[in-house]
């Protein structure tokens, strides 16, 4: 069963209607920290994602450890994909797709985003309660969101939860969650099947959530107001306030 939010017509769902079909409906939650999180359906067309399957069901992995910082290294039991020309190829082919989808910039507002890394977890694999790094050093990119690429439709494992504040997320093969790095999370223990994911970091323009949900509020408001006079007016502020709290 998809955990968090239901397959719709809706692209992306906000945070607060998705905790409540997860702690009401299923039950799995008794108490829910508020935590800012964006579903993105279908992010990857179905003849990409079956191509990357494909190719991912004859690629070589690597120890997970390799990518982990020192805090999560205590905690991360999974494997990656080999770096070289394929995982390249595919890093940029997930990018693509993502960059490529007009609910993603609104959201992060994303001034530079890290080369996706795509995990396998068997049974028994798991990454246990961590935050991410607040800086790459690899890149130097600061982690304001994280994102999860779900690549394994949720029937063929069991466990493997993306778990945010106590918020479980199991998503349909193709969809993206988008979450603030900032947030402790785990990936639960899988228990049947192969979970594959790739995830990737995001550097927005706005380091503040708070200040990144008043401008998503101001873009959905203006997508509202179509060609209302006061349309102008309202994509002033935004665009003002973008230029205050920008960080180019």
């Amino acid at each position: 069963m998809e955990l968090l939010a239901r397959a719709g017509k809706d692209a992306a769902w906000s945070s607060s209607r998705a905790r409540r079909w997860n702690a009401n409906a299923c039950g799995i939650v008794e108490s829910v920290r508020a935590v800012n999180i964006t579903i993105i359906r279908k992010l990857l067309a179905p003849e990409l994602l079956t191509q990357i399957n494909a190719r991912l069901g004859n690629a070589k992995w690597l120890d997970g450890l390799m990518t982990a910082g020192p805090t999560a290294a205590r905690v991360k039991r999974n494997l990656q994909l080999e770096p070289g020309p394929e995982a390249q190829e595919l890093s940029e082919l997930v990018k693509k797709a993502l960059l490529a989808n007009d609910k993603f910039p609104p959201v992060a507002l994303p001034r530079r985003i890290t080369p996706p890394l795509i995990s396998r977890y068997e049974v028994g694999m798991e990454y246990g309660a961590h935050t991410d790094d607040a800086v790459r050093s690899r890149d130097g990119i600061r982690t304001d969101l994280a994102a999860t690429l779900f690549l394994s439709e949720p029937e063929s494992y069991d466990g493997g939860e993306l778990v945010v504040n106590n918020n479980a997320v199991k998503l349909a093969a193709g969809d993206l969650v988008l979450y603030p790095a900032t947030t402790v999370h785990r990936v639960a223990p899988v228990t049947r099947g192969v979970r594959l994911a790739a995830v990737m970091w995001i550097q927005s323009l706005v380091r503040s959530q708070e200040q990144r949900e008043v401008l998503l509020a101001l873009h959905g408001a203006i997508a509202r107001l179509g060609d209302h006079p006061v349309t102008v007016s309202v994509e002033a502020v935004q665009q003002n306030l973008l230029r205050m709290w920008a960080e180019p």
